[in-house]
C-alpha cells in the first residue's frame, strides 16, 4: 500500500509508532523486519520507492569486497540472511547465492587480489580463492582468455535491487507499513531530548521514534534534531546494455547480466557533490575494459548511461546506530545498501523492540570521526 500526496487522513495528521525516512532498500528493509514486529511504521520518501542508488546498482549481495575485518564480518551475517529472506518474501528479485569472480590481467593485479583474499579469508566461512585462467573460464567460459585468471568467492550473491526492493515494501505493506511517497521532511520537532512531530510537505505525523535511512540527505535530516554526521555523495555511473542471450551467470567484477538478458556494465566512484551528470568519456572507458574481460559485450548496444549518488561515509564504511543527544534517532547510512539490507532491517528492529541487538556495532558509530577531524555529532 502506497500512498501518494494529497493523502487527507485527519486534516493531514498521523502518527506512527516509529517513522522511517528514505524510501531506498535500507529503509524497506527496516520498515519490513519492523512490521514482522508488530510496529505500526510509516516511511515517508519525497520522490518515490527506490528512487535513489537502490534502483540504480548491480545487486550485488556481496562479502568478499568489504573490509577491514570487521565490516567483512557484517557484510557476512547479512549475506547469510538473504537465503531465508528471500523464502520469506516469495522470491521474484533473482536471488542467487552462486558466487563471484574478479578478473585480473597480469602479475601486479593478481598480487594484489591475492593479498586482498588472504585479508578476506580471516572471517571464517568465506573461502575465497586465487583460480587461474582456466579455471576461471570453467567457471564463466565467456571471460577472456587473455585474463591470467581470478578470484572466486563462493558465498557473494546478487538480485534484482528494484524487484528486491519493492517485494520489501509489499510485504511491509501487507504488515500494516504505510509508504507514503512525495513527502519531502521539511522538519522534526523536538520538546526537551524527545521526538515529537515529523513535519513534510504534506502531512505532520506524531512519533517519538525516527530512523533515518535518507541516503545523501542523512546530514540534512541529522541537523534537523541538532546533529551532525558526515557523510559525502558519490557518483556512479554505469552502462546499461540491450538484451542478449546469456552468457554470463553471475557477478563478474563491476559486470552483471539480468534475468532479462540486459548487462550492466558499473561503475564509476566520482567525488563531485549532488551531480547526476553522465560523462560519456569516463562510460567509454569503462565500456572498453568490460570487453576486455568478457568480449562478447563487443557486440552489445547499449541502451541507457546513467548515474546515481551513494552515500559516502569519510572512510567508506556504514554509520549504524542510535545517536545520543536526542532520544530514539537512529542512522544508518554507507554504500552496500544492498548487500546490508537484511542485516540492516534486524539490527533497527531489534534496537527499536528490544533495546539492543547481538551485531557488534562499535566499530560503526558516528564518534569515530572526531579521531579523524570530521565534526560528529553533537552539532555545537
Amino acid at each position: 500500500m502506497i500512498r501518494r500526496k494529497g493523502l487527507k487522513e485527519m486534516e493531514n495528521k498521523l502518527s506512527a509508532d516509529v517513522v522511517i525516512i528514505g524510501g531506498g532498500v535500507r529503509g524497506m528493509s527496516v520498515a519490513y523486519f519492523l512490521t514482522k514486529a508488530g510496529v505500526d511504521v510509516a516511511i515517508l520518501e519525497k520522490r518515490f520507492v527506490c528512487a535513489g542508488a537502490s534502483g540504480l546498482n548491480t545487486g550485488y549481495a556481496n562479502v568478499s569486497e568489504k573490509g577491514p575485518d570487521h565490516y567483512t564480518r557484517l557484510s557476512k551475517a547479512s549475506a547469510d540472511m538473504y537465503p531465508a529472506l528471500n523464502e520469506e518474501l516469495g522470491g521474484g528479485f533473482g536471488y542467487e547465492r552462486n558466487g563471484s569472480i574478479r578478473t585480473v590481467e597480469d602479475e601486479r593485479e593478481w598480487e594484489k587480489q591475492a593479498m586482498t583474499v588472504s585479508e578476506r579469508n580471516k572471517v571464517p566461512g568465506l573461502d575465497m580463492r586465487m583460480l587461474g585462467i582456466d579455471a576461471i573460464r570453467e567457471l564463466e567460459p565467456a571471460i577472456s582468455p587473455q585474463m591470467l585468471g581470478g578470484s572466486f568467492c563462493p558465498i557473494d550473491g546478487s538480485l534484482n535491487p528494484l524487484k528486491f526492493t519493492r517485494a520489501l515494501a509489499r510485504k511491509a505493506a501487507q504488515n500494516g507499513a504505510r509508504i507514503l511517497t512525495g513527502n519531502e521532511v521539511l522538519s522534526i520537532r523536538v520538546a526537551g531530548d524527545r521526538i515529537q512531530e515529523v513535519i513534510t510537505n504534506n502531512l505532520h505525523i506524531s512519533t517519538h521514534v525516527v530512523v533515518n535511512v535518507a541516503g545523501i540527505h542523512v546530514p540534512k535530516i541529522a541537523e534537523m534534531v541538532g546533529l551532525r554526521v558526515p557523510v559525502n555523495p558519490e557518483r556512479g555511473q554505469i552502462t546499461v546494455t540491450e538484451a542478449m542471450p546469456p552468457f554470463i551467470r553471475r557477478v563478474v567484477g563491476p559486470y552483471k547480466q539480468f534475468e532479462d538478458g540486459q548487462v550492466l556494465i558499473g561503475a564509476t566512484n566520482e567525488q563531485v557533490g549532488e551531480n547526476t551528470d553522465v560523462r560519456p568519456e569516463m562510460l567509454s572507458d569503462r565500456v572498453r575494459q568490460a570487453i576486455r574481460v568478457l568480449p562478447a559485450l563487443k557486440a552489445a548496444n547499449g541502451i541507457r548511461c546513467t548515474a546515481a549518488l551513494r552515500p559516502m561515509p569519510p572512510d567508506r564504511l556504514p554509520i549504524y546506530q542510535k545517536l545520543e543527544g536526542v532520544n530514539d534517532f537512529y542512522v544508518a547510512v554507507g554504500h552496500s545498501g544492498v548487500t546490508l539490507a537484511p542485516v540492516t532491517g534486524r539490527i533497527f528492529s531489534e534496537l527499536i523492540t528490544r533495546g539492543h541487538t547481538d551485531i557488534p556495532l562499535e566499530d560503526f558509530r558516528v564518534e569515530r570521526f572526531k579521531k579523524i577531524g570530521e565534526q560528529a555529532v553533537p552539532e555545537q
